[in-house]
């Protein structure tokens, strides 16, 4: 008594399991770049950064409202994370903008001069010409209008020279508005208000998990079989029973030397934030796929020195069939040659039997 079924086409799939990392997908140290204690955020000082803006002291128009952050907080890019205090600093604008202003005003003055001169000048030149003055008056207001001429250059090298210490100025005092490099959250601050800001020490860390990359190792052998945009299955142990979907963005060019294996890089959308940066990650990598293809039970497979073969059924009888298994999916196995879609396959209780035997078919 034996048991029967057809061969059927399907698909099998080779798939490897890895463990990794979670991490941010951007990661970025915010430093200040300027040395201060940190002060509060307050309204008061992000109208101070709007009028820099005006001014074209900071190239991003600034955020509606101030506030403090905390760990753990989403900030917009370029939202002010952190003031350090900047009292000197804005008494050095102050004064640069003084010293623009008395320039401006020195300048205006010399223009002035200059061109009731110069139509003093151009009066006495027809006077000379008429014979109506002499060549020293000539020559005296000449030599005057280029005086005059100088200090108007003078006067407008001054203003340009204000103008530069003006926007030096400002921009020191725009870098004590610290701005957030980019969108995200809060993941670890360093200095607390009142603290001591330094160029060498960070302030806090900002990562993007809008998506993130799970590292892992994979082995050498595997490397030919994976290339980028391969979808992968996550798993955390957060969450047992949901399954997350990411695709391979980077096989590593290199090989480690010491365990043989190659950095692999998987993107995985992670909108909800569910995923968090350190998390351990189980990946699962389809390596082969096969569809349409002859798909029989590993268990109906016998074996002898002579190989793998199977008994099917011909009008009524058994008959042995040599056969090539391919890609193997647990109790699952391509057939890649010796059998056809429609060939009758004995399943349970071939092991008793020989070529040409008649069969008795279980139901």
């Amino acid at each position: 008594m034996v048991k029967v079924a057809r061969v059927e086409n399907g698909t099998v799939r080779r798939d490897i399991n890895l463990v990794g990392d979670v991490e941010a997908m951007t990661s970025v140290q915010v430093f200040p770049k300027c040395q201060g204690r940190l002060m509060e955020l307050t309204e008061k000082e992000l109208e101070k950064v709007r009028s820099l803006f005006r001014e074209g002291a900071v190239s991003k128009e600034p955020p509606d409202k101030i506030q403090d952050v905390e760990e753990g907080d989403f900030v917009l890019k370029n939202q002010i994370i952190a003031v350090i205090d900047h009292d000197n600093v804005e008494a050095q604008v102050n004064q640069a903008r003084a010293a623009v202003a008395t320039a401006d005003a020195r300048l205006k003055q010399a223009e002035v001069t200059l061109a009731q001169t110069e139509t003093d000048l151009e009066r006495i030149r027809n006077l000379y010409n008429e014979g109506a003055t002499s060549k020293q008056t000539l020559d005296k207001i000449e030599a005057e209008y280029k005086s005059l001429l100088a200090q108007r250059d003078v006067a407008k090298a001054t203003v340009e020279q204000s103008q530069a210490a003006l926007n030096q100025a400002q921009i020191m005092l725009a870098e004590c508005f610290i701005g957030a490099p980019i969108s995200g959250i809060v993941s670890q601050e360093y200095l607390e208000r009142g603290d001591m800001a330094m160029v060498t020490r960070p302030i806090m860390d900002i990562i993007d998990v809008d998506k993130v990359k799970v590292t892992t190792d994979l082995p050498e052998r595997y490397i030919g079989q994976v290339s980028t945009g391969a979808e992968v299955c996550i798993r955390v142990d957060t969450f047992p029973n949901s399954d997350f979907q990411g695709t391979v963005t980077r096989v590593s060019p290199t090989v480690n030397i010491i365990n043989r294996t190659a950095k692999l890089e998987i993107t995985v959308d992670n909108a909800d934030h569910a995923l968090k940066p350190g998390m351990f990650a189980r990946v699962t990598l389809n390596i082969i796929r096969r569809e349409g293809v002859p798909v029989i039970e590993e268990a109906a497979v016998l074996r002898d020195e002579s190989g793998k073969y199977v008994f099917v059924v011909e009008e009524g009888v058994a008959r042995r069939r040599q056969i090539r298994l391919g890609v193997e999916e647990g109790p699952r196995a391509e057939v890649a040659e010796g059998l056809r879609p429609g060939d009758v396959l004995v399943v349970a209780g071939q092991q008793k039997l020989s070529e040409g035997k008649a069969l008795e078919i279980q139901n």
